[in-house]
C-alpha cells in the first residue's frame, strides 16, 4: 500500500540533542542527586520526596529519551554517546536512590505521619527494599560493576540477535519467516535458525550464565530467599495471587491444546509443529490503510469512554507514533513515557496487517495508563510490570470487540486464530518460560551451565506446557528471548500472563470506565493484590483468572464454528 506513514516529532522533549533545555536537564539530575545526598540529615522526609519527584521525572525523560533516539537510528553513534552520557549521570541518582532507601527506614514517624499519607505506601515498600540491600560501599559498586558484567552480558545477547546470520540471511529474517503461509519455508527457516543459534551456542550461554550468576550472587548477598521472590517483590504481587494464577494456566493447558489441535486440523496437518504456531489461517486480504487503522483504533475507544477517543486522536494529530519501516529502526513495538514533558510516544512497524492495528490500540493502551498517572507525583506513579500489561491488552480487546461485530466467517476467523495464537503465546509458552527459568536457576547454583543443558531444561519446559499437541520443539529458545537477560527483573514472563488474564477479567465483568481509570489510577500507589481489591476483584481467588480464560475458551468455540 502506497502511503506516507507518519514519524514522531521529539522536538516538544527537547529541541534537539546539544539543546540548552537537554544540557540543562542533565546538570539538574547530577546537581539534584548532590542536594538530595547532602540534605538527608537537615531535611524532612516530605521536602526530600518533593526532590525525588522532580529527580524521577527528569530520570525518566532523559532515559525515554534515549531510547526514543536509537530506537529509530541504531547506530548513530551521535546517540550511543548520549546514551552513555545518560548511564552515567543516572548513576548520581543510584547512589541518592540506595542512601534515601536506607534513610527512609530511620523515619517511621514521618512516614506515619498525616503530611506523608498518600505516600505512605511507596515509601514502606523503600524500608522494605533497605532491609534487603548491602552496605552502601557495596551496593555503589555494584552498580557499576553491572555496566560491565550483568548488562553487559545483556547487550552480548541483543547484539548476537541483531548481528548474526547464515549465507546472508540474519536471525531476525529467519524467525519472520514463522509467519509465512508456505510450510515449506517455515520449515526450511525453522531448522536454519536452530543450526544458526548452535553455531553461536557458546557466546549465548556465556551471556545467560552471566546474568543469572550475577543474579544468585547479588540476590543471596541481600537476602533474599530466591530470584523469584525479590521478582514478585518487584511486582508487588504476592505469592498467593502468583501461585493462583500459575495454577490457574496449569489448569487451562488442556483448553489450550485444543485450541493447537483444532488449527492443526484447519491446516490439515496430523499434528503442529514449532513452525506451524504463527501460521496463518483463513485468507486476509484485508489491507488497512493507517488513516483507516487511527479510526477504528479512536472509535473503539471512543465506545468504550469519550475521554480514551480523545486521547487516541491527540496521540495522532500530534504526531506521538512513529509507524514506518526504514533501515537503522528497532524491530517491534514499545510505548514510552515523558514524566516531565506530560506525553508519550509509541514505536511501531506498521505494515498494513490487522495485527499492525491491533498493535496501534495495544500500544495506545499503555500510552493511555500513562496520561492516567501523569496526573499524580511522579513517585505515585511508577507502576509494575504485571499491571503495565493490563490498559494495553484493554485496548487490543476494545478493537477486537468492536471490529468482529461487521465481518462474516471468513473475515473473522483469521483474526480470532491470531488472537488465539497470541493468548496461547502469553498462557502457554509464558508458562514454559516460567518453568525453564526456574530450572535454569536451579542449575546455575551448581555453576556453570552448558548449552547442551539450558536446551535440555528447554525442552523440559515446553514438554510440560505444550505436551503431545506439538512436535518438533525449539530447544534454543532460551537463546533467543531477552527477558532471561535481565539482572534487574527475573522471571520477566509471568507479567505478561497476568496482564492479558487481568484485562480481559475486567472486560468481561463490564467495568465502567470511572472506575477503570480508578484502577490505573491506583497502580502505581498500591500492591497489585490491593489495585485489584479497589476494583472489587480478589487475584488470590483463581476463579478471577478463570473469568479471564473464559473469554479465550469463548473466542476457541467461535473459531471452530468458523473453519469446521
Amino acid at each position: 500500500m502506497n502511503e506516507k506513514l507518519p514519524n514522531w516529532n521529539l522536538d516538544t522533549i527537547y529541541p534537539g540533542i546539544k539543546s540548552k533545555e537537554l544540557i540543562a536537564d542533565l546538570s539538574r539530575v547530577k546537581e539534584l542527586s548532590e542536594k538530595i545526598i547532602s540534605s538527608l540529615n537537615s531535611s524532612t522526609l516530605h521536602e526530600l520526596l518533593l526532590m525525588f519527584n522532580e529527580l524521577n521525572a527528569l530520570a525518566q525523560n532523559l532515559d525515554s529519551y534515549s531510547l526514543a533516539l536509537i530506537s529509530t537510528d541504531s547506530t548513530n553513534e551521535e546517540y550511543l554517546q548520549l546514551q552513555a552520557k545518560i548511564e552515567e549521570v543516572l548513576l548520581f541518582k543510584d547512589e541518592c536512590d540506595t542512601r534515601f532507601a536506607m534513610e527512609v527506614k530511620n523515619r517511621e514517624s514521618e512516614i506515619q505521619s498525616e503530611e506523608n499519607k498518600e505516600y505512605r505506601f511507596v515509601l514502606e515498600e523503600m524500608k522494605t527494599e533497605a532491609e534487603y540491600q548491602m552496605s552502601l560501599k557495596e551496593e555503589m559498586l555494584a552498580s557499576n560493576l553491572n555496566r560491565s558484567g550483568g548488562d553487559a552480558f545483556s547487550r552480548l545477547q541483543d547484539s548476537l540477535c541483531a548481528n548474526i546470520e547464515k549465507d546472508g540471511e540474519t536471525l531476525i529474517a529467519l524467525r519472520a519467516k514463522a509467519q509465512s503461509s508456505d510450510r515449506k519455508e517455515r520449515e526450511r527457516a525453522f531448522y536454519k535458525e536452530k543450526a544458526l543459534l548452535k553455531e553461536h551456542e557458546v557466546a549465548y550461554s556465556f551471556a545467560l550464565n552471566g546474568v543469572k550468576g550475577t543474579v544468585l550472587s547479588l540476590e543471596k548477598s541481600r537476602g533474599w530467599k530466591s530470584p523469584l521472590e525479590r521478582s514478585a517483590f518487584c511486582s508487588r504481587i504476592s505469592m498467593k495471587a502468583l501461585n493462583a494464577l500459575i495454577s490457574t494456566l496449569e489448569e487451562a493447558l488442556p483448553m489450550w491444546r485444543d485450541y493447537l489441535n483444532t488449527k492443526a486440523q484447519i491446516l490439515g496437518l496430523k499434528k503442529l509443529s514449532f513452525y506451524d504456531l504463527f501460521a496463518p489461517v483463513g485468507k486476509v486480504e484485508k489491507e488497512y490503510s493507517f488513516e483507516e487503522a487511527k479510526h477504528l483504533v479512536v472509535n473503539c475507544y471512543s465506545e468504550f469512554s469519550p475521554k480514551m477517543g480523545q486521547f487516541a486522536q491527540k496521540a495522532f494529530d500530534n504526531n506521538w507514533i512513529d509507524a514506518p519501516l526504514y533501515k537503522g529502526k528497532v524491530g517491534g513495538a514499545y510505548d514510552t513515557c515523558f514524566f516531565k514533558s506530560k506525553q508519550s510516544r509509541v514505536l511501531c512497524n506498521f505494515d498494513h496487517s490487522y495485527d499492525a492495528v491491533s498493535t496501534l490500540a495495544h500500544e495506545l493502551g499503555h500510552a493511555y495508563h500513562d496520561s492516567v498517572v501523569l496526573e499524580l507525583p511522579c513517585l505515585l506513579a511508577d507502576y509494575p510490570m504485571p499491571v503495565a500489561e493490563t490498559a494495553s491488552i484493554f485496548g487490543e480487546t476494545l478493537l477486537f470487540q468492536y471490529m468482529k461485530k461487521g465481518m462474516d466467517k471468513a473475515e473473522l476467523l483469521p483474526i480470532l486464530e491470531s488472537t488465539l495464537s497470541g493468548g496461547c503465546q502469553v498462557c502457554v509458552d509464558i508458562l514454559s518460560r516460567f518453568y525453564f527459568e526456574q530450572s535454569a536457576f536451579e542449575a546455575r547454583k551448581e555453576g556453570d551451565v552448558s548449552p547442551a543443558r539450558f536446551s535440555a531444561l528447554m525442552l523440559e519446559a515446553q514438554e510440560r506446557t505444550y505436551g503431545d499437541a506439538m512436535e518438533n520443539k525449539h530447544e534454543y529458545m532460551w537463546a533467543v528471548k531477552s527477558h532471561y537477560y535481565s539482572t534487574d527483573f527475573s522471571f520477566y514472563n509471568y507479567p505478561y500472563a497476568f496482564g492479558q488474564l487481568f484485562a480481559l477479567a475486567l472486560y468481561s465483568s463490564n467495568i465502567n470506565c470511572e472506575d477503570y481509570v480508578k484502577l490505573l489510577r491506583n497502580t502505581g500507589c498500591m500492591s497489585v493484590d490491593d489495585v485489584a481489591l479497589s476494583a472489587g476483584f480478589d487475584i488470590t481467588d483463581k476463579a478471577f483468572w478463570r473469568s479471564g480464560l473464559e473469554v479465550f475458551a469463548q473466542y476457541l468455540k467461535m473459531m471452530k464454528e468458523c473453519a469446521l
